[in-house]
């Protein structure tokens, strides 16, 4: 009974999982800021840096335009130092 609880538990996680790392995905690809992140380091020009997520981790490029505000310029998600996703505008 301990075993099937402890097994339901963890499908439940990587499903969980699973859901964060293709909704970061799908934004990544679509030149859109990934949700499920923590600021690593970050610069003062209107939010670019490196966000980690759980296992992944995503390189985003802004600038501050005068009449739209903070723009993303490029997305770029990385698993293993590997590129995964990428956009440029």
């Amino acid at each position: 009974m301990k075993k099937r609880v402890a097994v339901t538990i963890l499908c439940v996680l990587f499903v969980l999982w699973g859901a964060m790392f293709s909704t970061d995905y799908f934004r990544c690809a679509s030149l859109r800021a990934p949700l499920f992140v923590v600021p690593g380091i970050t610069a003062d020009d209107g939010g670019s840096g490196t966000y980690i997520g759980l296992g992944y981790t995503v390189e985003v490029k802004r600038h501050i335009d005068v009449e739209f505000g903070s723009c993303i310029d490029s997305v770029e998600m990385r698993v293993f130092h590997k590129v995964i996703a990428a956009s440029i505008a």
